[in-house]
């Protein structure tokens, strides 16, 4: 069982709220247009999307969806179901996207590569990187629209604009900071990318203004024409949130759930992404809630120790689990659910493995607490 530690870094303010699209993925999808020349349609880029979307709902970190069902995509998105399924079906005929039995019967949809783009350790040298599509994207018309208008080449622009937009967020402190990061483009280069006439890039650029400020710069009336020389875009407060992760555990979770579904899927276990779910939360509350204030000495105010426990911890209890699992002679049921299985799991092991953490820890994180909250710390009643 593969484990990863999760590296200490400051952390961010702002972030932008969606979901990850890999970056390696949209290089793959440029080779592919290059060396096939086969442009990829825009009913393809608007089902990449929503599984993309699927993947995040679901946790997945090998790009397995579970629960993906076209027809609910095709009525989120008020687009006609025939055109969501033959942009599917250019993603599966060109190797993209495919369906696949999982060792529990169960039939999922996966995104070819997704495991090498989000695994630092399987990219063989392609740095880990990935773009922020914001949820509200859903929201609004726009893919609707660029499917409809058959325009592959303004979806391509906006992969562009948000993988610009990443970089400059990370450093934002607030969201009032939002108007000092743009991205500029001259009006000849988006009329050249994206194949269309002065008058219909700017038709695209009002359809944009659903998550973009946009700014037309060096406007000009030539005769009965309207001339623009550069188009600068800004993000919308819509697109962005607070980082709200103030301990810092969500990476670490991430990490966790990986290994979790290595386990469930050797043992053939039949779950629901809602399982997976359940039982991270279980994880979260009935553990890390607790020894979440426990940081390293004095001099090093981070989580190290603590995330590394944590570590030791999940992958204790996910190992008796997977023992008590294989010495069932007959198929085990759940009496309740998976999550409620794994909450006694943890709740049970937790008060022997809270007496492993040395004292002057736990007296810090206890203090810390108490000053933060004003009540008597869960850690407290575990080690009385």
């Amino acid at each position: 069982m593969s484990r990863k530690r999760t590296k200490q870094k400051k952390q961010q303010a702002i972030k932008m709220d969606g979901f990850r699209f890999p970056h390696q993925l949209l290089e793959e999808l440029r080779q592919f247009q290059d060396q096939q020349h086969i442009q990829v349609p825009a009913s393809s880029y608007a089902v990449l999307l929503t599984v993309l979307q699927q993947i995040h709902v679901e946790r997945n970190s090998q790009g397995k969806v579970l629960e993906y069902n076209l027809a609910h995509w095709a009525r989120t998105l008020h687009m006609a179901y025939s055109t969501m399924h033959a942009g599917r079906e250019f993603l599966i005929r060109h190797g993209f996207l495919y369906e696949e039995i999982l060792p529990s019967g169960m039939p999922a949809f996966v995104l070819r590569n997704y495991k090498e783009y989000t695994t630092p350790e399987l990219t063989q040298g392609h740095e880990l990187n990935y773009f922020i599509v914001p949820h509200t994207l859903f929201q609004t018309n726009i893919i609707a629209e660029l499917v409809r208008t058959a325009n592959p080449e303004a979806f391509e622009l906006l992969f562009s604009l948000l993988n610009q937009f990443r970089h400059g967020v990370a450093k934002l402190r607030n969201t009032g900071e939002l108007s000092f990061i743009e991205q500029t483009r001259n009006m000849s280069t988006l009329k050249e990318k994206l194949g269309k006439r002065a008058k219909a890039v700017r038709e695209m650029l009002t359809l944009f203004e659903a998550i973009f400020e946009i700014e037309l710069v060096g406007v000009q009336v030539r005769g009965k024409q309207l001339w623009v020389r550069q188009v600068k875009f800004r993000l919308k407060e819509e697109c962005v949130k607070e980082n709200t992760d103030e301990f810092e555990v969500q990476p670490l979770l991430a990490a966790f759930q990986e290994n979790l579904l290595y386990i469930l899927d050797g043992l053939k276990i039949r779950y629901k992404a809602r399982d997976l779910f359940d039982i991270m939360i279980s994880f979260k509350q009935e553990v890390v809630n607790v020894v979440k204030y426990i940081i390293n000495e004095e001099g090093d105010p981070s989580y190290s120790y603590r995330d590394s426990w944590l570590e030791t911890f999940f992958y204790s209890c996910l190992s008796r689990f997977e023992q008590h699992m294989k010495e069932q002679k007959e198929p085990f049921t759940f009496r309740t659910s998976i999550g409620a299985y794994f909450r006694t799991i943890f709740r049970r092991n937790l008060p022997h493995a809270v007496q492993q953490i040395p004292h002057p820890l736990i007296h810090d994180a206890k203090v810390l607490e108490y000053t933060a909250k004003e009540h008597i710390p869960k850690l407290h009643l575990l080690t009385m």
